[in-house]
């Protein structure tokens, strides 16, 4: 058996990774790969001011990473696409330190994962990017008290079918969003705008689902369509 990795192997690899990001290659689902590994060897763990405060695992990490890759010294961790890096970090060391899948779990099944993604990226147009399909499987997985079975694992691979949505739906869909990114809660608590811009944008969509109701109804005196 393989020895186990060390702290210092890790961050190595998230440098080395980090930079060839820099230079163009995909490596994100290697990096969350680092972060699992990490996770269930006991380098990395979810203490939320174990490098001061609010700097945990997940946010020294991903600014390793992002530093390496942008070539820079600087990294704001509350900037919205940085906190939603440091919650996919998170989950990655979350998911490795998962206690309830047995002796080599997660790691066993999660390599059988990314197999699968693999063989099918050959015959398929239309999967969803490794991390992002790693990262549909790993919060799945953490919701349950067993191994996700390979039978499933195609259903976190896919770019779900949407059908074609009429206008109102569009708009009903899109001022959706905009609440939760109003009020904090858009992607997982990561992305939050309350300027007067993007409320003025929700106003106006309101405004127009209840003109389109508005119109759908009839007028005093007509009699209603069946």
């Amino acid at each position: 058996m393989a020895n186990a990795p060390t702290l210092q192997d890790l961050e190595d690899a998230v440098d080395e990774l980090g930079e060839q990001a820099g230079y163009g290659k995909d490596t994100q689902v290697k990096f969350l790969m680092q972060m699992i590994q990490g996770g269930y060897h006991n380098l990395l763990d979810l203490n939320h001011n174990k490098h001061g405060a609010e700097r945990d695992d997940a946010t020294v990490m991903t600014e390793r990473y992002v530093k390496k890759q942008q070539g820079t010294s600087m990294f704001d961790a509350k900037a919205p696409n940085q906190r939603k890096a440091i919650s996919c970090t998170r989950t990655g060391i979350k998911l490795g330190s998962w206690p309830k899948g047995g002796n080599g779990e997660p790691i066993a099944n999660v390599n059988k994962f990314i197999s699968r993604w693999v063989k099918l990226r050959k015959t398929h147009g239309k999967l969803n990017d490794a991390a992002n399909s790693l990262l549909a499987f790993a919060r799945a997985q953490l919701k349950l008290d067993r191994l996700i079975d390979e039978a499933d694992f195609d259903a976190f691979m896919f770019k779900p079918t949407v059908e074609d949505l009429t206008a109102e739906e569009i708009i009903e869909n899109t001022v959706k969003k905009l609440d939760k990114l109003i009020d904090g809660s858009a992607s997982h608590g990561t992305a939050q705008c309350n300027t007067a811009h993007i409320q003025q944008a929700r106003h106006h969509m309101r405004q127009e689902l209840a003109d389109i109701a508005k119109a759908k109804s009839p007028a005093p005196g007509q009699p209603v369509k069946v």
